[in-house]
């Protein structure tokens, strides 16, 4: 029996897990690590943490397995959260925090380059955005002036510097786009975007396929054959993904992957990378709902009454007739891309019950997920969702989002997708991974009512946009 070993390293914690070759999990480890937030703005991890925890997890998954068996573990797949971002000395040691996806620090950087906005969306496939790499690592740049010269990058190319034998730093092509110094369609450092955000080539990675020869772990002796970020991997989770699928993942924020074309397809969404190897390059569209379980924490803050997400299951069947909720918690997302737009509910009232604001809370991220929808169907038609997610759990809430698209949802309860992706690709593909039994179908049934809401819901949220009903 051939094992693959996957390594997933995100915000909140590194896990390793062990498949087969069949995509069954074999084993696995988990060790939490801390983010913190120092100021309004900024978001660090104590980057020699991460790596403690990401070798520990190696080293207590494999220490799981009987001994005759970790001699059979082929092959190793690295995925990280995109965006996050440090500097480190050549021997590999940190030369600076963590500064997470949420780390915001460099903004004024990020206005300075709005006239040149369209064509670093153009180039990038993302829009001007302090959330993404390349103005945090301009701030490292600047911060560290002991004349060491580290190496900056995305944190999987410091985590591979580390668990890797070999001289030459590299990061892969689904990481390094969200760097926004990438050009998307070259799959190389842009030049252009270099300039522009004054970050010199020489401190950063090489940029490399996302299925490719890394080395072997120095430790175990594994070789690493994929390495990748969080939510591309997620699109190959259960193996070769349908084109015409959408992947819908709600949590705090809410996020949607579907089968892009050319590197550009639609600059109203993000576009990224699925994968890559030396023969080409498989795309993403990507679309970003920030108010999701964000939006429910907001409803919280502001009106009390204690977590409402026990109860929104039944408020969802009980409450027919709920006010709309303007949903720009954390701002606006895709298609639209607006900060600082005031949330509201419509028609105002100080006389709405918990169970009417919740579930027109809950509304909104359905409302918000259908726009994207309807911009991704531009592109290539869907025949059906995927969602996963804490809030996914939640089953009148996944019926709505199948109503009101028209498409049958499955629901998976699988918690591995990222770390089942990345070890996909490193194993080679093989055509008989498994795909999760534990699903439940949402078939489309109408809902005249939820339709004409989210008609009125769009209306009024373009109307806000226009008149500038900002914070």
């Amino acid at each position: 029996m051939e094992l693959i070993l996957a390594i997933d390293q995100g915000t909140h914690a590194s896990r390793a897990l062990l498949f087969d070759m069949h995509g069954n999990t074999v084993a696995g480890q988990l060790l939490s690590v801390d983010l913190r937030r120092p100021r309004p703005g900024r978001a660090e991890q104590d980057a020699g943490q991460i790596l403690a925890s990401v070798k520990s997890v190696i080293d207590m998954t494999l220490q799981s397995l009987p001994p005759h068996q970790r001699s059979v573990v082929r092959a190793c797949g690295l995925v990280t959260q995109r965006s996050t971002v440090l500097a480190w000395h050549r021997d590999g040691i940190p030369a600076s925090p963590a500064l997470s996806w949420q780390d915001t620090r460099a903004a004024a950087q990020v206005a300075a380059l709005r006239a040149h906005a369209e064509s670093i969306r153009r180039l990038s496939g993302l829009p001007l955005s302090a959330h993404y790499g390349a103005s945090k690592l301009r701030w490292l740049a600047g911060s560290i002036t002991d004349g060491s010269g580290p190496r900056l990058g995305p944190l999987a190319a410091f985590l591979l510097d580390n668990l890797c034998d070999g001289a030459t730093s590299r990061i892969d092509h689904a990481n390094a786009q969200r760097m926004q110094l990438m050009h998307i369609g070259q799959r190389r450092w842009s030049r252009t975007l270099l300039d522009w955000f004054e970050v010199a080539e020489d401190r950063l990675p090489a940029c490399t396929p996302v299925e490719h020869d890394y080395g072997v772990l120095s430790e175990q002796g594994i070789p690493v054959t994929a390495v990748g970020g969080d939510q591309n991997a997620v699109w190959f989770s259960e193996g070769q993904p349908d084109s015409g699928c959408a992947f819908i993942n709600i949590g705090s924020g809410a996020f949607i992957l579907a089968a892009g074309g050319d590197a550009i397809t639609d600059s109203t969404l993000l576009n990224s990378i699925a994968s890559s190897d030396a023969q080409g390059c498989e795309y993403l569209l990507e679309a970003t709902v920030n108010g999701a379980g964000n939006a429910l924490q907001w409803l919280q803050d502001a009106y009390g009454g204690g977590d409402p997400g026990g109860k929104l299951a039944d408020w969802l069947q009980q409450v027919s007739t709920p006010p709309l909720f303007i949903n720009t918690v954390g701002g606006l997302g895709s298609p639209w891309w607006q900060h600082n737009l005031a949330p509201a509910f419509h028609p105002e009232s100080t006389q709405y019950t918990p169970a009417e604001r919740a579930v027109a809370v809950a509304e909104s991220i359905v409302f918000l997920l259908q726009c994207n929808l309807d911009r991704m169907q531009h592109v290539r038609p869907l025949r059906h969702l995927r969602v996963s997610g804490g809030l996914s759990r939640i089953a009148p809430l996944c019926q709505k989002l199948a109503n009101l698209s028209g498409l049958p949802v499955t629901r998976s309860h699988q918690q591995e997708a990222s770390a089942r992706g990345i070890a996909w690709l490193a194993a080679g593909r093989p055509a008989d991974w498994a795909g999760t039994d534990d699903v439940q179908l949402f078939a489309p049934q109408p809902d005249s009512a939820l339709a004409g809401r989210y008609g009125e819901f769009v209306e009024q949220l373009l109307r806000r946009i226009e008149a500038g009903n900002y914070d």
